[in-house]
């Protein structure tokens, strides 16, 4: 059975970790160190290690890549590939270089588009029509290596983040698998990637995900989804900030809403303006309070004309 080491942190690695573990001898996993989360800043692990601890896994968490005795250590486990998923850090070439069959990462964009971080928001977040994921070896470059292999996914205009993430994982495993029998079996047949058609995406923080409702109707839309489940995207109403959850692009010529302008549709309809148009919100968060409706937002807080998020 092919040796494998393992590197990779969040959700999206733990469950990759827990198919590959079926396919392969797991050597070691290498995780993202322990923080402090939560409002009581509680010492805890990600989702890897917790996968790893699970199935009796050796779990490896350095501070610094190049620590010459780190590297010692995971050249003694002799593993024939390392796969790495969402690790966090770049790793260099005194480890990626080592294996005999060297070092594959799984990337979940059609590469070289949205390398980088967050590339399963950003795709939605741009309104793309498809994704995909892509096995890669890992080179000294961002998300730049020779293409193993790559397999498209088509995305319909209310997929969310977490809804796509339900269809990467379970491909990523076989998708995996195959680029290592390729490997093994020297049947691979690496591409270079095209330079011209490279784009990147940065990390999601807080201001990305501040609604600004003079954006189009679409623009607001795809945000939203590609920020469900995290960190969501949020405006403010009153003074208090708001999550937005779900939307939908509401056609209707006859209402005329300024840009974050509320307005009680049908009783049960709540509509906000937007730059071009109109945005149904169908599910929103109101600061300290759970998950609600539309229609349970217009009657908690009696929505009037003239009522907006802010702009």
């Amino acid at each position: 059975m092919i040796k494998i080491g393992f590197f990779g942190t969040p959700g999206i690695a733990s469950a990759c970790l827990s198919g590959l573990v079926a396919e392969f001898d797991v050597a070691f996993v290498v995780t993202g160190e322990d923080k402090h989360r939560g409002r009581h800043q509680t010492l805890s692990c990600c989702e890897a290690k917790e996968a790893a601890l699970c199935s009796d896994l050796t779990v490896l968490q350095p501070h610094d890549l190049r620590d010459p005795e780190f590297i010692r250590t995971l050249h003694e486990y002799d593993a024939d590939i390392y796969i790495v998923v969402a690790y966090g850090k770049i790793i260099p070439r005194e480890i990626f270089d080592h294996p005999p069959l060297k070092t594959i990462n799984l990337h979940p964009s059609l590469l070289p588009k949205y390398r980088g971080a967050a590339p399963v928001q950003w795709a939605l977040i741009k309104g793309e029509k498809e994704t995909g994921i892509s096995v890669q070896l890992i080179n000294e470059r961002l998300d730049a290596g020779e293409i193993i292999v790559q397999e498209k996914i088509p995305l319909h205009e209310n997929m969310t983040a977490a809804e796509l993430y339900n269809v990467i994982i379970p491909r990523g495993v076989p998708l995996l698998k195959e680029a290592v029998d390729l490997l093994a079996s020297g049947r691979a047949d690496p591409r270079k990637q095209n330079e011209d058609d490279a784009s990147y995406c940065g990390k999601i923080d807080r201001d990305t995900a501040h609604i600004d409702w003079n954006r189009t109707s679409w623009d607001i839309h795809n945000l939203v989804r590609g920020l469900n489940p995290k960190p969501a995207a949020w405006t403010m109403f009153k003074g208090k900030s708001v999550k937005i959850w779900e939307t939908r692009v509401f056609d209707d010529d006859a209402l005329v809403l300024k840009p974050g302008e509320l307005r009680r549709h049908r009783k049960k309809h709540l509509l906000a303006g937007t730059g071009d148009g109109l945005l149904e919100i169908i599910r929103l968060q109101p600061e300290t309070k759970k998950v609600m409706d539309g229609s349970a937002f217009i009657n908690g807080h009696r929505i009037e004309v003239g009522d907006s998020f802010d702009v």
